[in-house]
């Protein structure tokens, strides 16, 4: 048995239970998950965070606002800071979340007090390597898909939808709405539903400047992000995931829940770690311009979608394509996480 402890002070969770009555980010979730497997696994597992309520999991892992006494391992997540030397720990462990910048380790030369650093996808290793040349020994272990509720539903292909913060692409999807509708006179009726505010998915990661009120003012359905079990099923009953994406994603959960649920992505390509799991044409499309090409991007963005919608036969590809990736289940992210921890 290992005494381990994950530190993470800027969850901005009111409670354990946070989970199962709001949506919240992939690195909340992901957090929830890892430290729960090990808890069951029989080890002695602590999250320490600036939660509102002290309390403990289903699982029994502790979430605190202390610590006390020697640990075997902490994870550190998103960043080293000046390092925590306070807590004594007998190995330390970097899990990176985010793209890398100065604030997630102040100091480069703490770094060698870091046994190990997990990336979440060969993009991520790829770009802290070249930002934090001292990172020493990693190891690869993406997100997982709770495949208990996110799976392959009867379809509604002409309900679209896009769900992430609003800098994944919100502001222009009136216009690509319209331009497929334009575009596709088949008696079906094109809906897409955006699920997307930056203040509930992600508390607290600065002020909400996006302004909602052209989307709200447009035929796009604006809704607030729900819970995973609601998301769940909408998600899977979707034709499409549309994500017309400037942001290079580290390893996004919205990417690896839709294709899990059968639901082919249409999103920006050559951009982030997101093409390491979409393959043009076997499980949904991509663009070869990024939106700094302007209008091009979204040109690519609706005929990608119009040329999926108007070929039934490759619709129907994409989906069993989608529903066939390898994606991992968070017991198998968790027992990765064991075996690493073990060997340190």
């Amino acid at each position: 048995m290992m005494r381990i402890m994950f530190m993470d002070r800027t969850t901005k969770l009111e409670h354990v239970r946070e989970l199962e009555t709001k949506a919240r980010g992939g690195m909340v979730t992901s957090l929830f998950k890892v430290s729960d497997y090990l808890t069951a696994a029989g080890h002695d597992v602590t999250v320490y965070s600036d939660i509102e309520h002290e309390g403990r999991t289903k699982s029994g892992t502790k979430w605190l606002h202390e610590h006390w006494g020697e640990y075997d391992v902490l994870v550190l997540n998103r960043g080293v800071g000046a390092g925590y030397s306070a807590i004594e720990a007998k190995h330390r462990v970097l899990w990176t979340h985010d793209l890398p910048h100065n604030g997630f380790i102040i100091e480069p030369k703490t770094m060698a007090a870091i046994d190990r650093t997990v990336f979440m996808s060969r993009y991520a290793e790829n770009i802290w390597r070249l930002f934090f040349r001292t990172i020493g020994k990693s190891t690869f272990i993406p997100n997982g898909v709770d495949k208990k509720i996110f799976y392959p539903r009867q379809k509604f292909p002409a309900s679209l939808i896009y769900a992430s913060a609003p800098n994944r692409g919100l502001g222009v999807l009136p216009l690509i709405l319209d331009s497929i509708r334009s575009r596709l006179d088949d008696g079906w009726k094109y809906t897409l539903s955006a699920y997307s505010s930056l203040a509930k998915l992600h508390p607290g990661e600065g002020e909400d400047k996006f302004d909602y009120t052209p989307i709200e003012e447009s035929k796009v359905d604006l809704k607030d992000p729900v819970p995973q079990e609601e998301f769940a099923n909408r998600l899977g009953q979707a034709g499409l995931m549309i994500l017309p994406s400037g942001y290079p994603e580290i390893c996004s959960n919205v990417v690896l829940q839709s294709l899990a649920s059968g639901t082919p992505v249409i999103t920006t390509g050559n951009l982030g770690a997101t093409p390491e799991w979409v393959k043009h044409r076997k499980n949904g499309m991509l663009t070869k311009s990024l939106p700094h090409d302007f209008m091009i991007h979204i040109v690519e963005m609706v005929r990608n979608i119009v040329t999926v919608l108007e070929n039934k036969k490759l619709h129907d590809k994409l989906i069993r394509g989608a529903a066939k990736t390898k994606i991992l289940t968070w017991d198998q992210v968790g027992a990765k996480w064991e075996r690493m921890l073990t060997k340190l």
